[in-house]
């Protein structure tokens, strides 16, 4: 399916279902619910925050009863972490594909980079729903969110050449790259940049590969690729 059609897709499923008997599949009601329910949390924390936001706005942002949310989640925290999920595997579906194609690791680097700043770039509402809600809400959701920010590190080192082809810097370092990264980001956002969020790819891409390449291997990459 080509990326159209999967807007498509996703459009006809996040379309209201009508009411009374439709004699739709029972599998379609149910994903296009869920789908709804994702749309409608996604607006509603990224506008007003995780904490703030009420099921009674997710419900009508989404056009669903409470009933039908909570037939599916027993609390918006549920329902949040279930969304949250899903972004994630479909970023990393995105960029993994974008990633093949690539000849070395910092062009595998610099294609996951560019993916994901281009999907944040075309629904902004999803980059504050997954790199701003999550700090701000504390609790579980501000660990699931530490978590995917210490897997990231790992995730952008994957087929990293070994010493002395790079260097390996701390722990500390490692974890602190993403953290700049997502700051990077996060200052376009709340700057209402949301939309030209890929013209960060070469900061993005010099910050993170310099304390494995050194500077002026990053940099040549950063001409190369970004």
């Amino acid at each position: 399916m080509s990326e159209r059609e999967r807007q498509d897709d996703l459009e006809l499923r996040l379309a209201r279902l009508p009411p009374g008997r439709h004699g739709l599949p029972r599998d379609f009601v149910a994903r296009n619910q869920r789908d709804r329910l994702a749309a409608g949390i996604i607006a509603v924390v990224a506008a007003r925050g995780l904490n703030e936001a009420t099921i009674a706005e997710i419900c009508t942002a989404a056009g669903v009863s409470r009933r039908t949310f909570y037939a599916y989640f027993s609390s918006k925290q549920e329902c949040y972490l279930d969304t949250y999920g899903r972004i994630v595997g479909y970023v990393r579906s995105a960029t993994d594909e974008a990633a093949a194609v690539a000849e070395d690791w910092p062009g595998r680097v610099a294609a996951k980079l560019r993916t994901a700043l281009e999907l944040f770039a075309a629904n902004p509402d999803v980059a504050r729903f997954v790199l701003i809600a999550p700090r701000r809400a504390g609790g579980a959701v501000a660990g699931r969110y530490r978590t995917m920010m210490l897997r990231a590190v790992d995730y952008l080192c994957e087929g990293m050449p070994l010493p002395p082809a790079t260097r390996a810097p701390s722990d500390a370092v490692a974890a602190s790259l993403v953290g700049g990264l997502v700051a990077l980001v996060v200052r376009e956002l709340d700057a209402g940049r949301g939309g030209e969020l890929p013209r960060l790819l070469p900061d993005l891409l010099e910050l993170f590969l310099t304390p494995y390449l050194g500077r002026a291997a990053a940099l040549a990459t950063v001409e190369a690729v970004a």
